[in-house]
């Protein structure tokens, strides 16, 4: 991949970069509040764009794909990204992007939805989970931001509200 796509996929994954204790996933569904703390790397990302250069224009998207983790190093899943541009013509950390994320888990999937800035400081940002399936049916919550765990692209950190 290289090396700007890279810093693009890493960047749309910011928009969910936290650090915390990671409870095991299971394939119960539960009730109540619970958090959900993945560690991911980028393992693909591309970029769909209308013209050339390096700013998107409303309507260009970024799409990647992580790979993620627990803390023991055992597989989690996968997310699947895809983040267009909102806003008026800017390069991709200043753009106004709107970020649709599923993450497609061993017992369901969560989605989260939301308006996204990479300029923003990464503890000012917080995601809408819009719902789930199979364990996480239904979910609500947000996704928020921090500090990603060496070795990692980025640590995203499911609060969900039941």
């Amino acid at each position: 991949m290289r090396t700007r796509t890279r810093a693009i996929a890493a960047a749309t994954a910011v928009a969910a970069l936290a650090g915390a204790g990671i409870p095991a996933l299971t394939g119960a569904q539960t009730t109540g509040e619970r958090e959900l703390t993945l560690r991911g790397k980028v393992v693909a990302g591309a970029e769909v764009k209308q013209g050339r250069g390096e700013a998107l224009a409303t309507g260009d998207a970024l799409i990647v794909r992580l790979r993620f983790s627990d803390a023991t190093g055992a597989p989690a899943g996968t997310a699947y990204s895809e983040c267009t541009n909102v806003g008026p013509r800017a390069r991709p950390m200043n753009a106004v992007l709107q970020c649709t994320q599923t993450y497609d888990l061993r017992d369901g999937q969560i989605v989260t939805s939301g308006v996204v800035r990479f300029s923003a400081p990464p503890q000012s940002l917080a995601v809408p989970i819009v719902g789930g399936s199979g364990a996480y049916r239904g979910a609500r919550g947000q996704l928020t931001a921090g500090t990603p765990v060496r070795g990692f692209d980025t640590v995203d950190v499911l609060h969900i509200d039941g």
